[in-house]
Parts: C-alpha cells; sequence; structure tokens
C-alpha cells in the first residue's frame, strides 16, 4: 500500500486532532482535580520570555505565545485551511472564540468531520496547484506538495506540540503515548 495526498494530509491531521482531543479531556480531569479551573488551563501559555530566550521581562507582546485555547484553535484551522488550499476552495478563518474545554472539543469534532468527508482523489490534483501564500512580509509560491510538506504540516505540528507543551507544563499527565496515540503505547 503507498502512501497518498490523503494519508499525508487529511489522515494525517485527523490522527493528530483526535490525540489533541483525548489530551484535552486529560486536562479537564487535571482541572477539576486540581481545582485550578477550565479558565486556567485555556489561558495558560508558554512565554518567550528569560535568559533562554534572551527577551527580558516586559519583552514585547508579539513575543509571547498563544494560549492553549489559541493553540487548540490554531491546530484545527491550520487543517482545516491547509486542505481548503490544496482544494482551491475558499479560505476564511474561523473566528478564535473558544471559552470552555466544550468548545475546544466541538472545534475539533467539526474539523475532524470535515477532513473525513474530503473524497482523498481530490486531494492528488492539490499537490500540483500552483499556491501562493501571502502575508506582511510578502508571498511565497509552491506547488500544493511543497506546500504541505514545507509549511502545512510543520505549522500543524507546531501548534500541536506547543498544546502539549502547555499541558505538561501546567502539570497535566501527559505522556508520549498521549502525543502519538495508539502508536506510543508499548
Amino acid at each position: 500500500m503507498s502512501l497518498n495526498a490523503y494519508d499525508l494530509s487529511a489522515g494525517l491531521f485527523v490522527r493528530g486532532l483526535t490525540n489533541l482531543k483525548a489530551q484535552l479531556t486529560k486536562a479537564e480531569d487535571h482541572a477539576a482535580a486540581s481545582g485550578s479551573g477550565e479558565a486556567a488551563l485555556l489561558d495558560a501559555q508558554l512565554a518567550a520570555e528569560g535568559p533562554m530566550h534572551g527577551l527580558a521581562s516586559g519583552a514585547p507582546a508579539d513575543l509571547h505565545l498563544y494560549t492553549l485555547a489559541a493553540q487548540v484553535h490554531w491546530a484545527a484551522e491550520g487543517a482545516r485551511l491547509a486542505i481548503a488550499q490544496l482544494l482551491g476552495a475558499p479560505r476564511v478563518p474561523a473566528a478564535n472564540d473558544a471559552k470552555s474545554f466544550a468548545d475546544l472539543h466541538q472545534r475539533l469534532d467539526a474539523t475532524i468531520a470535515y477532513l473525513r468527508e474530503i473524497a482523498p482523489g481530490d486531494l492528488e490534483a492539490g499537490l500540483e496547484r500552483a499556491i501562493v501564500i501571502e502575508h506582511r512580509r510578502g508571498s511565497m509560491h509552491s506547488s500544493g506538495r511543497q506546500f504541505l510538506i514545507a509549511f502545512a504540516i510543520p505549522h500543524f505540528f507546531y501548534h500541536v506540540t506547543t498544546a502539549y507543551g502547555i499541558l505538561r507544563n501546567q502539570g497535566v499527565r501527559l505522556t508520549m503515548g498521549d502525543f502519538l496515540g495508539n502508536w506510543g503505547a508499548g
């Protein structure tokens, strides 16, 4: 069996988001057991301050990382928008307005459902599609294949990994198995 565009994009994103959902469930249990509350975890972030980062206290706000809620939002949105890009579909980011674990689970469930509805054959043509990404420093031109490998997948895992790191930093008992899902058992 060979890998196809679906396996390398939507399939990979579904697996990562499903594992992220399981991590959030453990985070909910942790918040309830510790009494720390849902809001404290949702607002937690890794700060880009201190000697390791070469930044002094009071570093500019744009150097601070997103909250847990925002990391989960952008993991889901990154996956959804990447697939839309490969399909040549309109890409309109959803509002980053989750206020609870239930909101985050709903966002992840909706994204997973969307990704599972994609016809694998539709993504094959997307690998050869010309992609142009506009951003504040200019624009990037690539094929869909380059976009997926060099941007979409690393972007997705940046947010999934940072969410995992925030949860670990906040005392949620997660293991590599929680990150890898069923491949981490053993």
